[in-house]
């Protein structure tokens, strides 16, 4: 497998995972949060920012896999 397939294998399923992560949190906890704000937008928001720091750190890696 190439480098290139390698990182973008691990992008797509750090994406996939967000968004199923996501969507299953704001399904199972809709009609029980109170604030909107802590309830979905900050922890929806970490997970994506989480996501985007992986997305940046695999994409900058410039280590060969042998």
């Amino acid at each position: 497998m190439k480098k290139m397939d390698y990182r973008a294998a691990v992008i797509s399923s750090v994406w996939i995972a967000i968004t199923v992560i996501s969507a299953v949190y704001m399904w199972v906890f809709a009609d029980k949060i109170g604030d909107v704000l802590f309830g979905v937008f900050l922890p929806v928001g970490l997970l994506v920012l989480v996501a985007t720091i992986v997305t940046v750190v695999v994409f900058n890696s410039n280590s060969e896999r042998k």
